[in-house]
């Protein structure tokens, strides 16, 4: 054994294990080789196993930080991880003052060890306007404590295990810390990892030594975790028996009570790598982000995909559901939500815990944290969960004796907080169901409204039960489908078993209901009967593993602590690993992701309430005796008409706010809102009254999704084309609104639409779906083109693409490889943000910009037709086909450069295209993004940010647009694409025209001309209303040759209730995704979303096939 420091609490683990025999027991003769310098314990365990490789086992400890650049820059030296110690590093800065003053200083000097000086300033460097402000220098390990406390350095490297509980009791001063994983980025991994030569990993007796020495030492963790004395004395022991002490420094305290400390903050570290069974487990994913991170300065990428891991040897059985993982995982998304809700709203989210009199199952809790958890993740100590990951929590214990009024009185002055959880079961004096039913539902992070709620309002469901969520989640982790399998759930509390019954049902089980009332017998026929069983009673040997088909899963929620055994049992006696196929294991499975789940709740529920009119705290400012709101409207007229509203309202309270405009240029206006009462020198209720009107107000101003969209079943959805090509049906809306229905779209449309002219937009779509790999060459990963712009037919290699990559965690300076004879790399040279697509997809992604490294002079055209696939939508939940490269593009299509098909063209036939000529149609070409699949989740629809789109015409072609319009001739447009095409063109013609008629300034160049934004439409329409739409396109071509091409790029967002059709009035479209934007195009067509909605649902209940591959419409304006 290669320890990589002397004997200490951070190896209790290993003490413990050598003073209790467990290797001895193990049939290991465990020796250790002399503490070596940093960094040199990969080549010792090296030189071991070359020249005691025959007769012994070489085993070292480093961290992963130290580990994984050290092989990269050695691999040579063979070597790979099997397990670690602790979950995550130790390391932080530390500080005798606050990180906040550091940061008002100009210089701040901080002392590191000279191994880590270079991580440091990498760390330290990555942070905004920090490049100049941190000065890392080496400093002695043996001196640094001392050079801290004498005010030699402003921060020193340190240990949260060791060197900080050191300095708190060198200074008697809280040490301030800020850990370095996470800062700035950084992913540091594990920590004391164990690693041995590969060669001693193989299949046979080595690896079975190895495998026994891991036995051992994580059995002497669970020693050290239960007692952190005698852990500690194991540590003192082992030192005198190994004299691997020898260090002479400063940084360690003497005493025995700093060495049970010390122990106890490690067993915090060891206990978060608890998987499934055991202790020391490395998570895959978690060790390749380190490991990518590590390396990211690095020039050439690591292919291995678990590069430095053996990720074999130490791990749970296959049979195992673990749920610690997963439950880590929640946490620290929890984590993330919180920091960014404070950093938007200036709070951290909170919940307030009500406790009545005492619980029986958290008689041990004490016990429970100590062995199973620790203080950030335990169910039984919230307070300082939240404390760790950036809530506030607030325990309320009352009384057995607590009255129901009093109860109620504690919950409804509970006004302050986002979140209540009201801890089940009350005392039987209480009537639960008013109780509970007294929490607000968007505060309800326990669920307990969830059954009833979701029956009333499905289309907003409230938050869910925290453990039945946590079990679903737990199953699709897995890919357990329960889809009309026999499901018995044991148990029926309201916090648990029937909200996890519903849950279950909804996911298409076949669910039946028992309890710990039920007769044993009848209970073993139901068990027997049953392909998954949900155990959630809470009553230890309830039911038998005897009972259990072979091969059933078992889930184990209801856990009880046994006294006798100091550990937690389930509700199932005997053993499940002989007879169920795949089982949550107790503990490890469930357990750990309650917590989880509440805190996710809590950050959910404090973005609800962030956005709720309500609440005033959150949306309005106190300053000094008034209440102060700025509200950002995107022109003057907006601005104007929301303060008329506001002095409407106060005119009715007699209670007026001072008002002020700032004008913002092209970026639109804030109005500036202040109510304070005169007469009282201070706010009042009044002015609380004043402003949350003021909220329903700009409530009622906001454009909801839920108002324009509709219920999609997903039978609906086309997953194939008519066959024949223009065999769909056709829903006709005329301008009178009348609906009507026709069964063949090629042998109604030309007489629906006689003597009309036909705009259609010609963009082809090319093969933009590409497969590449990471350094997990085994895992192909999906890189979806997002735009191409005008690229398609420039140089491949160096072009700068916007894709998706459907992976989470993507970062700049990843590389992905194609597995093609080109021999393509990506380079990430910019990460844009998450990619969200509908649930029914494949999953989310990051929107990124790629570099394209090529080795030939191919277009990127031409090498997307080489290596690419046709981008059929992601919610048709299939892979392309042979048929669908036809199928998918428009028979007139010409102009590489779509990644999404215009798909209401998809009905047109060359025999129906020949009907009108080419005197009754117009071409133009809008280059279709993958934003058209991105989903609205914004609260505004208008704050949805949409994708631009480069769009080119003929000034030919809009000369016969012109004459068509100026004649008063009738012209339908082909698709919601050549539709924004045409009202973009519309408004860059009244651009030009301001600047030429008004003397607008701003604008020169012909490309800011013809770029429009997404609601610039608003601020240009200003003073528009003279121009026509013959006037408006003419401008955009005056000067122009006929053969010329009038080039754009539009981000236009056309949405109900404000935005005015210039160009098209009649419209030829799909059915659209419920959560589109186009649904809003529509909804803005036709005049309302209530419209659209009855005609889509008029259309499924009629059997209509939805989306790019379905049925049409045709559409006409309403009547003015």
């Amino acid at each position: 054994m290669q320890l990589d420091y002397y004997m200490s609490p951070q190896f209790a683990g290993i003490a413990s294990a050598l003073t209790s025999q467990l290797y001895e027991k193990n049939g290991i003769d465990l020796k250790f080789l002399p503490i070596c310098p940093v960094g040199h314990e990969l080549e010792r365990v090296r030189n071991n196993a070359k020249m005691n490789g025959v007769s012994s086992v070489s085993i070292g400890s480093v961290e992963q930080n130290i580990f994984i650049p050290t092989l990269y820059a050695n691999p040579e030296l063979k070597v790979k991880a099997v397990a670690a110690m602790f979950r995550r590093s130790p390391l932080c800065l530390a500080s005798l003052e606050s990180f906040k003053k550091q940061n008002d200083k100009e210089k701040v000097v901080v002392g590191a060890h000279e191994d880590t000086v270079s991580l440091i300033e990498r760390i330290l460097s990555s942070g905004p306007d920090s490049k100049s402000k941190f000065s890392v220098i080496s400093s002695p390990r043996a001196t640094k404590n001392s050079d801290l406390t004498a005010g030699r350095l402003d921060s020193i490297q340190a240990y949260t295990t060791t060197e900080v509980p050191t300095l708190e009791r060198q200074a008697g001063l809280n040490v301030n810390t800020q850990q370095l994983e996470g800062m700035n980025g950084a992913k540091l991994g594990y920590s004391q990892v164990l690693f041995s030569p590969e060669e001693d990993l193989e299949i046979g007796d080595k690896r079975e030594v190895i495998q026994a020495f891991l036995d051992a030492t994580f059995s002497g963790w669970e020693i050290a975790i239960r007692d952190n004395g005698s852990a500690a004395k194991s540590v003192r022991e082992a030192i005198a028996m190994l004299k691997l002490d020898d260090e002479n420094n400063d940084h360690w305290d003497s005493s025995f009570s700093y060495t049970v400390q010390s122990v106890g903050l490690c067993n915090d570290l060891v206990k978060e790598t608890y998987q499934g069974d055991r202790h020391g487990v490395i998570d895959a994913k978690r060790w390749n982000d380190a490991t990518s991170w590590l390396l990211a300065e690095e020039v050439e990428p690591v292919r291995d995909p678990n590069f430095g891991l053996n990720a074999e040897v130490w791990q749970p059985p296959s049979q195992l559901l673990a749920g610690n993982e997963l439950a880590r995982t929640t946490l620290h998304d929890a984590q993330k939500s919180a920091i960014e809700f404070k950093e938007v709203h200036g709070r951290k989210p909170s919940i307030a815990v009500i406790t009545v009199g005492e619980l029986p199952r958290y008689t041990h809790g004490k016990m429970r944290l100590k062995i199973y958890s620790n203080d950030e993740n335990s169910w039984f100590n919230k307070t300082l969960v939240g404390e760790a990951n950036g809530f506030n929590v607030k325990e309320i214990n009352l009384p057995e004796s607590t009255s129901e009024d009093d109860l109620l009185s504690q919950i409804y002055a509970l006004k302050d907080v986002d979140g209540i959880q009201l801890m089940w079961p009350l005392p039987s004096h209480i009537d639960s169901a008013k109780v509970y039913g007294s929490i607000d539902v968007d505060r309800d992070v326990d669920g307990a409204h969830y059954i009833g709620q979701l029956e009333l309002s499905p289309k907003n469901p409230p938050l869910p039960p925290v453990t039945p969520s946590a079990v679903v989640s737990l199953m699709k982790n897995y890919s357990i489908d329960i889809k009309n399998k026999e499901v018995l759930v044991v148990g029926r509390s309201r916090i648990v078993g029937s909200p996890l019954a519903h849950m279950l049902r909804n996911e298409g089980a076949i669910v039946t209901v028992a309890h710990s009332e039920v007769p044993a017998q009848s209970l073993e026929e139901l068990v027997r009967k049953a392909e998954i069983v949900f155990s959630c009673a809470g009553s230890p040997g309830l039911l038998k593993t005897e009972w259990l088909k072979h091969g059933t899963d078992v889930i184990n929620i209801g856990t009880t602590f046994s006294e006798e055994t100091e550990s937690l049992c389930s509700d199932f006696d005997g053993d499940l690993a002989s007879v169920a196929g795949r089982f949550s294991p107790v503990p490890g499975g469930v357990g750990p992701l309650s917590v989880a789940f509440l805190f996710k709740n809590v950050a959910a529920a404090a973005w609800r309430r962030a956005s709720n009119f309500g609440d005033i705290e959150l949306s309005w400012t106190l300053k000094s005796s008034s209440l102060q709101r700025s509200i950002h409207f995107n022109d003057y007229d907006s601005a104007l008409g929301f303060a008329n509203k506001v002095n409407t309202m106060s005119s009715g309270m007699d209670h007026h706010a001072n008002m002020t405009f700032s004008h913002k240029c092209v970026d639109g206006v804030d109005l500036d809102l202040d109510f304070f009462t005169f007469e009282a020198n201070k706010v009042t209720a009044k002015d609380y009254e004043a402003a949350k009107n003021v909220n329903l107000l700009l409530e009622n101003e906001k454009i909801r999704m839920t108002d324009f969209t509709y219920q999609l079943d997903q039978d609906s959805i086309a997953k194939y084309p008519a066959d024949p090509r223009g065999s769909s049906r056709l829903i006709r809306v005329d301008s009178d609104g009348v609906v009507s229905h026709y069964d063949n779209f090629s042998q109604i449309f030309y007489s629906l639409s006689k003597g009309a002219h036909i705009v259609f937009n010609e963009s082809k779509v090319v093969k933009a779906r590409l497969f590449v790999h990471g350094k997990e060459e085994n895992i192909d990963i999906e890189m979806m083109i997002l735009d191409l712009g005008n690229a398609v037919d420039k140089k491949c290699d160096g072009a700068h693409i916007s894709v998706m990559l459907r992976s989470e965690g993507v970062q700049i300076g990843d590389s992905f490889f194609e597995r093609n004879e080109e021999k393509a790399k990506f380079r990430v040279v910019k990460v844009v943000g998450p990619w969200i697509e509908d649930e029914n997809s494949q999953g989310n992604g990051t929107e990124c910009i790629v570099e394209f490294m090529v080795d030939n002079e191919i277009t990127l055209g031409k090498y997307l037709e080489n290596s690419g696939q046709i981008p059929i939508p992601p919610y048709l939940n299939r892979d392309a086909e042979m048929g669908d490269e036809r199928a998918y593009n428009n028979v007139y299509a010409a102009g590489n450069g779509s990644v999404a098909a215009p798909t209401a063209g998809l009905h047109f036939t060359d025999e129906l295209l020949a009907k009108f000529g080419a005197e009754n149609t117009s071409f133009l070409s809008l280059h279709v993004g993958a934003g058209t699949f991105k989903p609205v989740v914004t609260e505004d629809a208008r704050d949805h940010s949409m994708h631009g789109e480069h769009f080119s015409v003929k000034v030919a072609e809009i000369n016969r647009i012109i004459q068509v319009l100026e004649e008063g001739k009738r012209m339908i447009v082909v698709g919601t694409t050549t539709s924004r095409t045409l009202e973009s063109l519309y408004w860059c013609g009244v651009k030009m025209l301001q600047k030429k008629n008004i003397g607008v300034e701003g604008c020169t160049s012909n490309n800011e001309m013809m770029t429009l934004s997404q609601n610039e439409w608003s601020h240009l329409s200003n003073g528009s209303g003279s121009y026509s739409a013959p006037d408006a396109l003419r401008a955009v071509i005056e000067g122009r040759d006929c053969n010329d091409i009038v080039n754009g790029r539009t981000s236009l967002m056309i949405v109900p209730g404000s935005y005015d059709f210039k160009v098209v009035e009649d419209l030829v479209t799909n059915f659209h995704a419920p959560d589109s934007t186009l649904m809003l195009l529509v909804s803005a067509f036709l005049g309302n979303g209530e419209k659209v909605r009855d005609v889509y649902h008029e259309a499924q209940d009629l059997g209509y096939r939805f989306l790019s591959y379905g049925d049409a419409c045709l559409f006409s304006r309403p009547k003015r």
